[in-house]
């Protein structure tokens, strides 16, 4: 795991404290163990569809009514004469065994999270006779720590995301603060990039050529530097590094595109996951409104031109994902429940516009810069604190704490107090202080929207959003299927109809989700061992 535990939790389900790493880094086995305890927790189990491929999203209007399913496909290159290719060829989704490469040539093709994870591995099993790295484009690496600090103090607190350019939402007060200290953020950063390269003994050859600032929104890579030959990255234990790109196969190796011929044996695709939108129809795309560089939507979950749908988890990236997922979900809830009202379609369709005009200004172009938020997450996780009327500002009078102390998702257990069946079972959440509960009861005042929440927000699509200023629908039955295929499917429904029967009102609508059978998909589908979603 490339990311400090404390930072990777769920807060309405904290790490149990018998299956809390002893390091400050989890293993996968223990993060698959920590996600499949929350399903557990919740009743989620029941419920999950694994092999399932995709295959529309389809609103039915006389009835309003969803046929849908969701989900992610690796992306695998294919090049030319990779049939006649005599090694073994796999994408990482499927790489979960390193004897799987026992005594091979390996070729790693991409230099992300995933690729540097399996170089690690690798490298640390000495499994691999060779490992090399074919990239397009260097990345920073991010040590562990940094001049004895951790990275979580460093990248999880608002003192760092202040160096960056203002947020799209920031006053012309914060602007001019920010033009003045440009020098001193500058020199801040170039600082930054010297420890790295120092620490990692990045030359010329292997310096990336985009600033660190800039790297940080394809991803950041946290490498533990112990596992790659002491921290030298371009030589040592079989391992090299080597920009370029492949043009073709051959039976016994790849043809690079500089005309160079390198003998392997073995081909690992660390290429990332595809993001689609073909199982919505032609309509439907249209007015989602969907740009070369992602999509673009209100507080990252609402597209104004399509009523009844909201997005969470899929259409968003930070440095605490599975955090940000979580309250995403806590303000779909108030939205469905009526405690957060959407103001106007124009209004947010100016906000999101806004947000296209600032991200294109601050951010490296990318597909899929529309859900790219990284250490600007501190600054959306207040937007949706203070859309729900609750204090972001999480470290209490501490100012100290508050400027330069890591955020992790145990600061917003608070706020899930009251959430179902976490409130009731896990005792990390349930010990909140009375003061937090009242916070929590205050979000939850209207009912059970909460309960339908929790548990059912690593990331997906929700289905039966009311329109903007309509009244709730008392009998919402929500379908929200997940990339490792978690669906909260009819706890949900039972739930919120449960909780809402007093709270219709003759313009609401009755919405419910018909779920199309689907066939099992070719090939093994999404593992849920794969936690990085690359």
């Amino acid at each position: 795991m490339n990311v400090p535990w404390r930072t990777y939790q769920f807060p309405d389900f904290l790490w149990p404290e018998e299956l809390r790493p002893l390091s400050e880094y989890p293993t996968g086995q223990q993060v698959q163990q920590y996600i499949r305890a929350y399903a557990e927790h919740f009743g989620l189990l029941r419920h999950i569809r694994l092999n399932s491929k995709v295959l529309r999203l389809r609103w039915h209007p006389g009835s309003c009514k969803w046929e849908a399913v969701y989900c992610d496909s690796a992306r695998e290159k294919f090049y030319k004469g990779a049939e006649n290719f005599a090694g073994l060829q796999l994408h990482a989704k499927n790489f979960t065994e390193t004897s799987a490469v026992s005594g091979r040539r390996v070729l790693i093709v991409g230099a992300g999270k995933t690729a540097l994870d399996c170089v690690c591995s690798l490298v640390a099993s000495r499994t691999a006779s060779s490992v090399t790295m074919l990239y397009r484009q260097a990345h920073w690496p991010m040590p562990r720590s940094i001049l004895g600090f951790s990275i979580r103090n460093l990248l999880f607190n608002r003192a760092i995301p202040a160096m960056l350019p203002p947020y799209y939402t920031a006053s012309p007060g914060a602007r001019a603060v920010h033009a003045a200290a440009r020098p001193l953020k500058r020199l801040f950063w170039k600082s930054m990039e010297a420890v790295i390269s120092r620490k990692f003994h990045i030359r010329n050859a292997t310096r990336p050529h985009v600033p660190l600032p800039a790297d940080l929104f394809y991803g950041g890579q946290i490498l533990d530097d112990r596992s790659l030959g002491g921290g030298h990255l371009g030589e040592g234990d079989g391992f090299t590094t080597l920009r370029g790109e492949i043009n073709s196969f051959v039976r016994h190796g790849v043809i690079l595109q500089d005309g160079n011929f390198l003998p392997v044996d073995a081909v690992l695709y660390c290429t990332g996951y595809e993001k689609t939108y073909e199982y919505f129809d032609g309509d439907i795309r249209s007015r989602l409104g969907l740009q070369k560089d992602g999509l673009y939507l209100y507080r990252n979950c609402i597209p104004p031109g399509v009523p009844h749908l909201a997005f969470v988890g899929s259409e968003v990236s930070t440095y605490s994902n599975i955090l940000t997922y979580g309250l995403q979900a806590l303000w779909l809830s108030q939205v469905l429940s009526g405690g957060v009202k959407l103001p106007a379609r124009r209004v947010m369709e100016e906000d999101i516009r806004a947000q296209q005009h600032w991200r294109r200004q601050v951010m490296p172009a990318q597909r899929g810069r529309g859900a790219v938020l990284m250490l600007y997450g501190m600054q959306y996780h207040d937007q949706l604190l203070r859309d729900m009327g609750a204090q972001p500002r999480r470290k209490g009078l501490n100012l100290l704490a508050e400027c330069f102390g890591a955020y992790t998702p145990e600061d917003y257990s608070e706020l899930m107090a009251g959430c179902g069946p976490a409130a009731e079972r896990n005792p990390v959440t349930a010990a909140a202080d009375p003061a937090a509960k009242t916070e929590s009861s205050a979000l939850t005042s209207l009912g059970g929207s909460c309960e339908a929440a929790g548990g059912a927000y690593l990331g997906g699509v929700y289905l039966g959003l009311p329109d903007a200023g309509s009244s709730p629908s008392a009998s919402l039955s929500l379908w929200h299927i997940v990339p490792i295929a978690l669906s909260l499917g009819q706890r949900a429904a039972k739930e919120q109809r449960g909780t809402g029967g007093d709270r219709s009102s003759s313009s609401s609508r009755d919405v419910s989700v018909r779920l199309a059978p689907v066939g099992a998909a070719s090939g093994p589908g999404m593992s849920p061992s794969l936690v990085d979603g690359a």
